[in-house]
């Protein structure tokens, strides 16, 4: 019996280790996460503007009659480029997410084990002090 008495308390202090360090890993993502968004934000602003600007400065140079006869495609095409950072960063965002979802499944999981090893654990103690 002294034998189970170790691997209980081993294996308890073995899975509270683990959920430390899923702890730790989960508020660095989190963390990067935010990080990450806010600089893609800024980013994806900054090109867009700097490809309008860019676009209007190179129809401006060409000749400014051009900008009447632009098709309506052309102008769709100018609502898409200004969408496409912000879906990148919604996609990237999403995969952030998912992967702290998976983390926060393992950190219940860990902490389910652990408070059945502790239980297990305490369970010994009563019936060896009875």
């Amino acid at each position: 019996m002294p034998k189970r008495k170790e691997t209980a308390s081993k294996k308890a202090a073995k899975m509270k280790r683990e959920l430390e360090v899923l702890e730790g890993e989960l508020s660095h993502l989190i963390e990067v996460q935010w990080t990450y968004t806010k600089r893609m934000l800024k980013f994806g602003a900054a090109s867009w503007v700097f490809g309008l600007s860019m676009f209007f400065l190179g129809v401006i140079i060409s000749n400014v009659a051009l900008l009447s006869k632009t098709p309506p495609i052309s102008i769709s095409l100018l609502v898409f480029a200004a969408a496409m950072p912000v879906l990148i960063t919604v996609v990237m965002i999403h995969k952030f997410t998912s992967k702290i979802r998976r983390l926060e499944h393992s950190r219940r999981k860990l902490l389910m084990e652990y408070e059945k090893a502790l239980l297990k654990r305490v369970g010994e103690i009563i019936t060896k002090t009875k």
